[in-house]
């Protein structure tokens, strides 16, 4: 009868081959830390980077776009329904701008809870040619409280 049970004991390992596991973990490690290092640092860059316009050149392109939307209604170049939402839209985008909120998604309820009553009330004014089956008001009425909103806007 045999003396062995079939039974071998585990081989052991060189040493070498722990320490070229734990080398290349450390290389994968440095390589990941060394790609997403420059990200994290140029990204606060590119933001500074961009210059926000003044509240006068916003004021000035906004004005001259109501002037365009009016003058477009009144020739019949623009419906006076597209003028009117048109005129809301740059009221809004005006609004937008100059606070950096997302204003053009805004119900006039949630315009009255950021502190912009105003706006609301002006937007509120011109809503009723933008809905309405037949307009209420004319297209020049509504630029005129358009341009009301944007020239009392502080």
């Amino acid at each position: 009868m045999q003396d062995d049970s079939g039974f071998y004991a585990p081989l052991n390992y060189q040493q070498l081959w722990l320490w070229l596991g734990l080398l290349l973990l450390l290389l994968v490690a440095a390589w990941y830390a060394w790609v997403l290092w420059p990200a994290r640092t140029t990204a606060p860059a590119r933001q500074q980077a961009v210059a926000r316009p003044t509240l006068d050149a916003l004021r000035s392109t906004c004005l001259t776009a109501i002037d365009a939307t009016a003058s477009d209604a009144d020739a019949g170049r623009l419906p006076e329904r597209d003028a009117h939402q048109r005129l809301s839209f740059l009221v809004r985008e005006f609004a937008g701008s100059a606070t950096g909120l997302p204003i053009t998604s805004m119900t006039l309820e949630e315009l009255r809870r950021h502190g912009m009553a105003d706006l609301a009330t002006g937007i509120a004014r011109i809503y009723p040619n933008e809905f309405a089956p037949l307009p209420v008001q004319t297209v020049s009425q509504s630029a005129a409280a358009a341009r009301q909103v944007v020239l009392e806007w502080n």
